[in-house]
């Protein structure tokens, strides 16, 4: 109890001190009268960078991993809608990278697949039955990379989905699941494809 309370207290400075102060590179307005027009204030956050996500899964486990690759933009890249746009082609070496992190913590580096697997994948558990392509989704265009599987004995089988939202993601993983797969797809998961700042 009084631990709780000192704890509040602290929440509660914390708040007031952090309210209080400007963030870094923010300009004060002075509307004295002095000055005809006030000054220019710009955003001085950056656009954040194209980050593609890959819904890697060991199929040994059943662990299912988001892989974040990021893309510096060119330098004439204009961004909008404060996210540089991301390659229409993605080079085989970005699919190959993110696979290398399933392949440093799986103990079987034969059960390191892409998330987006096809029908059948239950009876030949193969990385040819994966769909590189389906299992990326980039910031450019998504918020988050949803996940949808059915238990087939002891494994997983998934299927991936891009959405706007957590939630959003999800639905649309379950529902190409269930359509892939003829099951129902029980299982479901998302993550956000841009990292936290």
């Amino acid at each position: 109890m009084w631990n709780s309370r000192w704890l509040r207290l602290l929440v509660a400075l914390a708040a007031v001190f952090q309210i209080g102060t400007l963030p870094s590179g923010a300009a004060t307005l002075s509307f004295s009268g002095e000055e005809a027009v006030p000054p220019v204030v710009t955003d001085t956050t950056r656009p954040r960078q194209c980050t593609i996500a890959y819904m890697i899964t060991d199929v040994g486990t059943n662990d299912a991993y988001v892989v974040r690759m990021g893309v510096d933009p060119s330098p004439d890249a204009v961004p909008a809608r404060g996210r540089y746009s991301c390659p229409t082609a993605v080079p085989a070496r970005v699919a190959t990278r993110a696979m290398e992190t399933c392949l440093v913590r799986a103990g079987d580096p034969r059960y390191c697949v892409f998330g987006d697997m096809s029908r059948g994948f239950e009876n030949r558990p193969d990385a040819r039955l994966t769909a590189e392509n389906t299992s990326r989704c980039a910031s450019d265009i998504y918020n988050y990379i949803g996940i949808a599987c059915w238990k087939a004995g002891d494994r997983d089988v998934c299927n991936v989905a891009c959405g706007g939202t957590e939630q959003e993601a999800k639905d649309l993983a379950k529902g190409r699941c269930e359509v892939k797969q003829q099951q129902r797809c029980t299982i479901t998961g998302a993550a956000e494809i841009l990292p936290p700042q």
